[in-house]
């Protein structure tokens, strides 16, 4: 299962007045966990909601195309797939959910043209997005929170979602784009990890070059993709990564040889995902084998959820959690 992890899920509204945008993350995180349980018809439903306080998001284009696919409604899944490239996501020829219109002329059609438009974009440089907290002063110190987003998704929504919640912290957020160029607003962090682990540390690079960061202080954090590559980069370098945050991470069995490194070198890493996630299981896996080498380490389960992050409002007891230890 495949599938474009939109912008980070969460609310972004710090008051009791939702915005647009909290009220669009709420109609993605339903369709996202109605995905995951495979009601197709209401992940589209819950999208199509999503896209209308969002119009220019041109992921929940893509996932409303790939839910009609997975309907067997061609023509819708072709319209909004189109509606996707000209939002400005141009990889979308290798997508199991849409198999039902490899052969449509149509689609390949269209795929023709999003290459093209992808081949346009490949010497683009993409610098990392920072966010500095409110009242920023260029004499002071701060700590630092590298975000890592969804496959599928770019730096500025992800930033967008987390970065009221980090920076309230006083933490300076760095969000670099993956290295895998799917559009204008679409990366994945691509294979092997060690690509990711390269952007991330050119990220990490990058900020302390501009700004006075508490080396003693980062955290790395990722959502679905990017978690699984905050868990791979955080744990090879515990010399300068202090703890770890996932949100819908995969954790694999190959981390583990690091895991003594990072022990010796104090990390604390916290854990969040939703019951009704696929990778709940490696979650509760790598828990076990932290708690079991005295690793300080959180899971959090959120019992409505499916393959999405939780509340924004999550990231500010992750990270006050990280603190305490």
């Amino acid at each position: 299962m495949r599938k474009f992890m939109v912008v980070v899920v969460v609310g972004l509204c710090l008051t009791s007045c939702k915005t647009k945008r909290e009220r669009a993350s709420e109609l993605i995180r339903e369709g996202m966990t109605a995905y995951s349980e495979q009601d197709y018809a209401k992940s589209v439903k819950y999208f199509k909601a999503a896209l209308r306080l969002r119009p220019d998001n041109a992921a929940i284009a893509y996932n409303i195309a790939c839910g009609y696919a997975l309907l067997k409604e061609k023509d819708s899944a072709l319209n909004y797939l189109e509606k996707a490239v000209e939002l400005g996501l141009y990889k979308i020829g290798d997508d199991p959910d849409l198999a039902i219109l490899q052969d449509d002329p149509r689609y390949m059609e269209l795929t023709e043209r999003a290459a093209q438009l992808l081949e346009e974009l490949k010497s683009k440089e993409w610098e990392p997005v920072i966010v500095l907290p409110k009242r920023f002063d260029t004499s002071n110190v701060y700590p630092l929170v590298i975000g890592l987003h969804g496959f599928g998704s770019n730096p500025v929504d992800f930033a967008d979602g987390i970065g009221p919640y980090i920076t309230r912290l006083g933490y300076i957020l760095c969000c670099p784009y993956a290295p895998d160029v799917m559009g204008k607003t679409a990366f994945a962090w691509g294979h092997p990890y060690e690509l990711a682990e390269q952007r991330i540390m050119e990220a990490y690079e990058y900020v302390k070059s501009r700004y006075k960061i508490d080396t003693t202080n980062v955290i790395i954090l990722g959502y679905s993709q990017g978690g699984s590559r905050a868990f791979f980069t955080g744990l090879r370098h515990p010399e300068i990564f202090g703890g770890i945050i996932t949100m819908a991470g995969a954790y694999k069995e190959e981390f583990n040889q690091y895991l003594g490194d990072a022990k010796t070198k104090g990390m604390k890493i916290y854990m969040m995902i939703g019951a009704k996630d696929f990778l709940l299981e490696t979650n509760k896996t790598a828990k076990d084998t932290m708690d079991k080498l005295g690793i300080p380490v959180k899971l959090m389960v959120y019992p409505k959820l499916g393959h999405a992050a939780p509340h924004g409002g999550e990231i500010i007891k992750a990270l006050k959690w990280l603190q305490e230890q």
